[in-house]
């Protein structure tokens, strides 16, 4: 997101627990592994690992997730909030707890202060899988599936095995995020693997652009993203970047498989959909994004945030296009597990009312000083190999940056 686009609406603290902390604060002090946060442009959320009520490792199916919040009631969380992490394949099962208070405050109007450069962690090893030669292999493998198979777009993701020489440091980690994703959703939500657990296995933490749905009441909110380009640190060069990716045929093309795929859903769950004709070009601190920016109202206001999410997802932004065979392929072509890279991140309340973003610009915290890095491009006819791996870096250092 940036501010060219902001979302309307914000939860009601009627239904969360009031931050008793100054709006401009930051609500991230002596976070350690566990504990829950999740930033969106204008909205902070934070748990404690000290205060989980309920932990559910299952599927996120409508059944599951009213269980889950009974179960926090009958432990007395009066106004539950719902933390959770769904893989890219949403059939498998997903990682959500409940704490049982929720601090949430507005975003504060000055940017983060960054942490003390000095003494940072730094990286001992690290191990691209697959290695960028093969990443350019699998892209002419998937342009000759689309010549052959009428596939028309398939995003390839690749990871990155990252050791530190010592701990990771939420304390250093989460500013330097906040401060390369002002506009966008930053989290670090745990990562749990058994139902009643009380310590996770691991973290996900991140700084994604991408919103897939916020719903507050009957009204929803969709910003798909597709179509990139690096930035550049000369302004006229940036410039010019900008406004060559809102012509790009290349891009173009890519983006509108994706927001008429979303379109296409949309319209069986909505009315009153808002879709722009053509996308605006939005910014991080390392990429252009062509972006549009969709609302609409619930045809069944009962229906949930996590509900409608997965209706949406994957989206051919970072499955492909027709997105039921891109996603048959992704198996043969890519040689690890995305797990929840890719998948969906976020909060809801039990009013169904909720954000979920993309679980993007991300890594996986497996232990003290390891993590996996993932980074994903979409690729159609026209792609260049070398092109696709230079951009799967540089979404990767968007975390590199804030960990070194």
């Amino acid at each position: 997101m940036s501010s060219e686009t902001p979302i309307p609406g914000k939860p009601s603290d009627n239904n969360i627990n009031a931050a008793n902390r100054e709006a401009d604060q930051w609500l991230i002090d002596d976070f350690r592994v566990g504990d829950f946060f999740f930033a969106s442009p204008d909205r902070q959320f934070r748990g404690s690992r000290k205060d989980v009520a309920v932990v559910s490792y299952q599927p996120a199916s409508a059944e599951t997730i009213h269980a889950l919040f009974d179960q926090a009631r009958q432990r007395g969380v009066a106004e539950p909030v719902m933390f959770g992490l769904v893989p890219f394949d949403v059939s498998r099962r997903a990682s959500l707890a409940i704490p049982s208070h929720v601090d949430n405050a507005p975003v504060p109007n000055e940017r983060v202060r960054q942490s003390d450069q000095s003494g940072r962690p730094q990286v001992a090893n690290q191990k691209p899988v697959p290695e960028p030669e093969q990443y350019g292999e699998m892209v002419r493998k998937a342009l000759g599936l689309m010549s052959e198979e009428g596939l028309r777009k398939i995003v390839l993701s690749r990871t990155m095995e990252v050791t530190l020489d010592r701990p990771l440091e939420y304390a250093r980690l989460l500013p330097d995020l906040l401060s390369r994703n002002a506009h966008g959703y930053t989290f670090a939500i745990p990562v749990w693997d058994a139902d009643g657990q009380t310590q996770p296995v691991g973290m996900m933490v991140g700084a994604s652009p991408e919103l897939l749905v916020r719903r507050v009441g009957d009204t929803i909110h969709v910003n798909p993203l597709a179509g990139s380009i690096g930035r550049n640190p000369d302004p006229s060069r940036d410039q010019q970047l900008k406004d060559g990716l809102a012509v790009s045929e290349k891009d173009l093309r890519e983006h509108s498989y994706v927001v008429n795929d979303i379109a296409r859903i949309l319209r069986e769950h909505c009315v009153d959909l808002d879709i722009p004709e053509r996308p605006s070009v939005i910014g991080t601190d390392t990429l252009w994004h062509l972006s549009t920016y969709i609302t609409g109202r619930l045809r069944n206001p009962e229906m949930t945030a996590l509900e409608l999410a997965c209706e949406l997802h994957p989206t051919p932004a970072i499955c492909g296009y027709p997105t039921a065979t891109a996603f048959s392929h992704l198996p043969d072509l890519e040689p690890f597990d995305r797990g929840y890279f890719a998948g969906l991140v976020g909060w809801q309340q039990a009013n169904g009312d909720g954000e979920w973003a993309l679980s993007l610009r991300c890594a996986q915290q497996t232990g003290e000083d390891t993590l996996r890095l993932f980074a994903g491009a979409g690729i159609v006819t026209g792609s260049n190999p070398d092109h696709e791996i230079l951009e799967t870096a540089t979404k990767m250092e968007t975390f590199m940056r804030a960990i070194r």
